[in-house]
């Protein structure tokens, strides 16, 4: 035995190390590859990520390695995606004059405010490709998800008075299990890829709340794939609404809103909208400018849900009827309650590592 784990295993652990050298190499050959594959997609007028090339990715590595793989496959595209943003964070060059480049959640939780905005141009994206094309300058002015502002929060602002969130359920952020939550216990959830503030709220809520210790694996957004190996799920956005409002027979709904406030009794903010600090600082009255045209924005879509329920229906995923009961249970606002929310929130989130101690919102124009 002891000429084994001395001699013979010596030159296996040669091999080991070279192999683990030529898989960094290639890393960082495929994330060289990526970034010019995405800033040729820029350039042309398309999007940063391919939500259907991600998924094709994922599937390959589950299919060779299980949900092992999923992990991996993960790993492999968030390295890949943030040499792109760390060039162009260092790169890029931000507008001196025109106006701010604003950006939406393609998700129905922003209906009302791209309604509101009617012609001005805007970027628009999941939670995920929204928050990497702020912080690398790819838009000015946007919505990001609140665990991304609070990993983020020395290089954001977020503006006063507006916010995505709910006071109760949301019905588009969502914990899907076969059972009730304690019998997750020594289970597997699914996270889904496009979730961030969700996500760690999910963990939050089962470690803190439900009391059960759990594996987490990210997965593509695609319910039915995501309880194939795992029992439950965290959907967020229109596919969270669409589970939501016609639920799989099975299956139970636990709303991480509703969720959160028959804990804590405060409401649940899920994202903010923010803008960078070099920004704000190069161009105040332009940032003063955008922000007075999204509260205006916001102010519009509100008093209108059953017209933004109807240009949102067009889609055909959703009744207007549904869609005015789901805009109606949102809260815009960013009160003192929802203040005390969030920083709770941030103080878990802390404790649990997800984000620095320090972690708050600092608003711009020096408003608490």
């Amino acid at each position: 035995m002891a000429v084994r784990t001395g001699t013979h295993v010596t030159p296996a652990r040669s091999r080991i190390d070279d192999l683990d050298t030529k898989l960094i190499a290639l890393l960082h050959e495929r994330r060289r590859i990526s970034a010019g594959i995405q800033r040729d997609r820029l350039a042309n007028g398309g999007v940063r990520t391919d939500t259907a090339r991600e998924r094709e990715i994922f599937r390959r590595y589950r299919s060779e390695f299980g949900s092992a793989g999923t992990t991996l496959s993960s790993t492999v595209l968030e390295i890949c995606r943030g040499r792109l943003g760390a060039e162009r964070a260092h790169h890029a060059i931000e507008p001196e004059t025109g106006p701010l480049r604003l950006g939406t959640f393609s998700f129905a939780n922003c209906g009302t405010v791209r309604w509101g905005l009617a012609d001005v141009p805007t970027e628009t994206g999941t939670p995920a490709a929204m928050a990497a094309a702020l912080l690398v300058g790819e838009v000015d002015v946007a919505p990001i998800s609140l665990v991304e502002y609070l990993r983020h929060h020395d290089e954001l602002l977020a503006l006063p008075g507006l916010a995505i969130g709910s006071d109760g359920p949301v019905l588009s952020c969502q914990l899907f299990t076969r059972g009730p939550l304690e019998d997750l216990a020594g289970g597997r959830v699914a996270l889904g890829s496009t979730s961030r503030t969700a996500a760690l709220l999910a963990t939050v809520l089962l470690a803190e709340w439900a009391g059960v210790d759990v594996e987490y694996r990210v997965e593509p957004p695609v319910l039915a794939d995501m309880l194939r190996q795992a029992d439950g799920a965290v959907l967020i956005g229109d596919a969270a609404l669409a589970e939501t409002l016609h639920p799989r027979p099975g299956l139970r709904v636990h709303d991480l809103g509703a969720l959160w406030r028959d804990w804590t009794g405060l409401p649940m903010v899920f994202a903010v909208w923010a803008v960078r600090r070099s920004t704000a600082a190069r161009r105040p009255d332009d940032v003063r400018a955008a922000h007075a045209v999204l509260l205006e924005a916001a102010g519009r879509g509100a008093a209108n849900l059953a017209d933004v329920a109807e240009s949102l229906a067009h889609n055909g995923l959703f009744s207007g009827d549904e869609l005015t009961r789901y805009l109606g249970t949102l809260d815009h606002s960013l009160g003192e309650r929802q203040l005390a929310g969030i920083r709770h929130f941030a103080k878990l989130a802390a404790r649990h590592g997800d984000v620095a101690e320090d972690a708050d919102l600092t608003f711009f124009g020096g408003d608490a």
